[in-house]
């Protein structure tokens, strides 16, 4: 867009020379026709107007196009807008989801643990029955050794003759 607006400028400047260079010859009244009427005014005007128009027609093509280009990048902020909240509500979801699934983990592993829990809870319960049941044979039965030494003990001691008593 520079180098239009670059040759705009040099062009009305040439423009502008060759009308001053020669204003005396486009001042003289000259007789135009314009189809459905004749007029006699200096050439000048008719230049002018004809300049005047196309710069007219110019700048408003120009605001055109520099109001489209604001337009389309304004829909374009929009659109970005638009794509950045769903990007955003996108990863929201995602750590939603990452949340749920790591709360349903947590609670698959805690119900796990409390099930391991209670297995060994019974199963060390169940082994202290077994000892204790084990511990109590251990100790009748060496209260029944015990019982066995201290009567064969009290027999072998009556057997004795009463002299050799201490």
């Amino acid at each position: 867009m520079k180098f239009i607006g670059a040759i705009i400028i040099i062009a009305l400047f040439l423009l502008g020379v060759f009308l001053l260079a020669n204003w005396n010859a486009l001042t003289i009244p000259a007789q135009l026709s314009f189809l459905l009427f004749d007029a006699e005014i200096p050439a000048s005007f008719i230049f002018l107007g004809v300049t005047l128009t196309f710069m007219v027609l110019l700048i408003s093509y120009t605001l055109m196009l520099r109001t489209t280009m604001l337009m389309e990048a304004h829909r374009y902020a929009n659109e970005l807008q638009a794509q950045r909240k769903l990007a955003e509500s996108a990863e929201t979801s995602r750590f939603e989801q990452l949340r749920e699934q790591l709360t349903l983990e947590f609670a698959r592993l805690h119900t796990a643990n409390q099930d391991t829990r209670t297995s060994l809870m019974v199963h060390t319960e169940s082994m202290e029955q077994s000892l204790q049941k084990k511990l109590n044979e251990t100790t009748n039965s060496f209260y029944a050794y015990a019982g066995e030494i201290e009567e064969k003990l009290d027999h072998a001691l009556t057997a004795l003759p009463p002299k050799q008593m201490p």
